[in-house]
C-alpha cells in the first residue's frame, strides 16, 4: 500500500500522474458527505476493495475522467462533523459482517480542511454486504455488483489457507548495492522470501517459487532453496526459478499465528553494472498448496545503486503479461 499521511504525499501523485487501478479510488473531498446517499456510496467502494484485492480510497483528489489521472489536490472535506470516528461508525453500522483491517488516515489540506485515506485489507470474513443489500467488488475502476460463483469464491476464503509470499531486503524494501573497484558485478546480497498465511486454516505443504531477471546473477544456492531452470516467454523477461517445498512435519505448519521467521528462506544475488541508473526489473512469486495457487508480480526499481522492490499491490507495478 502507498504511505500516504500529508498533503505532500496526495501532491505527489498528482504529479506523478498516478493513475487508477483495482487497489487505488479517487475521490473528490465532496463525495464524502452524510447527506444525498454519500455513506452507502462509502460502504459500498470500501466493501467493494475488502471483497476484492484490497486498497486504498482517497478522499481530496480530484480526478481526471477522460485521461483517467489525478488532476490536483482539492481543499478538503467541508463538513466539520465528518471525522474519522464518523467514518468508523458508518462503515461498523452499515456493512455487514464488519470489516477488519480498515485503516484511516486523516490528511490536514492546509486549508483549515481535512482529507481521509481508508486503507483496506483483502478480507478473510467477507463476502461483506454494502447497505443496499448486494456484494460488490473492484471492476475496471469501479465497485461493481458481484456474481454468484464470486460470492462463493470469498465464502471458501476462510475455510482455505490463503497463502503468499512477501519479498525484501532484510527488514525493508530499499537495499543499495556495493560494487569492488573495476567490478561488473555488485558485492552479493540477500533477498528474503517468506510465505505468510493470512488465513485461520493452517496449510502442511507447499511449493513456492521465486522467478528473477536471467541477467541477476545468483552465485551460490542457499537452502532450502535450489535453481531449476528459466522460463523464457517473449516478450515477457527471461526469468530464473527457484524453488522450495515446505512439508509438515517435519516443518512448522503455515499458520497465520507464526512468528515472521517462521518459513523465511534467502537467495543470494549480484547486480551488473549495467542495470545500475534508472531500471526496472520483472520478478514473480509463486506459491501452491491445497486449495491455492498464486501468482503475483513484483518488481524493482533501481535509481542509481539503490534498488526498490515493488509489491503486488503498488499502482507502480508493472505487470509482466
Amino acid at each position: 500500500m502507498l504511505d500516504l499521511k500529508k498533503k505532500s504525499d496526495l501532491q505527489r501523485l498528482v504529479d506523478e500522474g498516478l493513475e487508477e487501478s483495482l487497489t487505488l479510488d479517487y475521490k473528490a473531498s465532496p463525495s464524502l458527505a452524510r447527506d444525498s446517499g454519500k455513506p452507502e456510496e462509502l460502504c459500498k467502494d470500501v466493501s467493494a476493495l475488502a471483497n476484492s484485492a484490497g486498497g486504498q480510497l482517497v478522499y481530496g483528489i480530484e480526478e481526471d475522467k477522460a485521461a483517467g489521472k489525478p488532476s490536483k489536490v482539492d481543499d478538503g472535506v467541508v463538513d466539520p462533523k465528518i471525522t474519522k470516528e464518523w467514518i468508523e461508525q458508518i462503515l461498523n453500522s452499515k456493512v455487514q459482517p464488519r470489516m477488519d483491517g480498515v485503516r484511516i488516515e486523516r490528511i490536514d489540506m492546509e486549508t483549515g480542511k481535512f482529507g481521509y485515506v481508508i486503507t483496506v485489507q483483502q478480507s478473510q470474513i467477507g463476502p461483506h454486504q454494502a447497505p443496499d443489500g448486494k456484494y460488490y467488488k473492484r471492476f475496471n475502476f469501479q465497485s461493481v455488483p458481484m456474481h454468484d460463483y464470486e460470492i462463493r469464491d470469498i465464502m471458501r476464503r476462510s475455510t482455505t489457507p490463503d497463502l503468499h509470499v512477501v519479498l525484501s531486503f532484510g527488514s525493508g524494501n530499499k537495499f543499495t548495492v556495493q560494487y569492488a573497484s573495476h567490478q561488473e558485478l555488485s558485492q552479493t546480497f540477500l533477498l528474503d522470501c517468506t510465505v505468510i498465511n493470512n488465513s485461520a486454516t493452517p496449510a502442511t505443504f507447499a511449493i513456492v517459487e521465486v522467478l528473477i531477471d536471467y541477467d541477476i546473477v545468483n552465485p551460490f544456492a542457499l537452502d532450502p532453496f535450489i535453481q531449476v531452470g528459466a522460463i523464457d516467454q517473449a516478450p515477457a523477461p527471461k526469468l530464473r526459478i527457484f524453488r522450495r517445498t515446505i512439508s509438515a512435519p517435519p516443518q512448522l505448519p503455515i499458520f497465520k499465528e507464526a512468528v515472521a521467521d517462521s518459513h523465511k528462506a534467502q537467495i543470494a544475488l549480484q547486480l551488473p553494472s549495467s542495470f545500475l541508473g534508472s531500471t526496472y526489473t520483472h520478478l514473480q512469486t509463486k506459491i501452491m498448496a491445497q486449495g491455492v495457487s498464486r501468482h503475483e508480480d513484483w518488481g524493482i526499481i533501481t535509481k542509481g545503486a539503490t534498488m526498490e522492490l515493488i509489491p503486488p499491490e503498488s499502482p507502480l507495478l508493472i505487470k509482466t503479461l
